[in-house]
């Protein structure tokens, strides 16, 4: 099911890519970047986040509980820097 859901954002993203050469291409500009803005948002506000809940932690050992976003920033972390889980 993941598969399908990949492929269908791809290819949305195709469509708004080949509006840009029609004269819808203005609307597909603002579209794209839009997206891209709320995505560099989302992903600044939960790594400030997790920086904020942990910035006094020095031994890796926090008495917060984890929560989902947690667990996003985790695998982030773990895919950037290519950690073994």
């Amino acid at each position: 099911m993941k598969k399908v859901w990949a492929w269908i954002l791809c290819l949305g993203f195709l469509l708004l890519l080949s509006l840009g050469f029609t004269e819808y291409g203005r609307a597909a500009n603002l579209a794209l970047i839009s997206v891209r803005l709320v995505l560099v948002g989302v992903l600044s506000i939960l790594f400030v986040r997790e920086w904020w809940k942990y910035r006094h932690d020095l031994a890796g050992k926090s008495q917060v509980i984890p929560d989902a976003g947690d667990k996003v920033l985790r695998r982030v972390r773990r895919w950037f820097y290519d950690e073994p889980r």
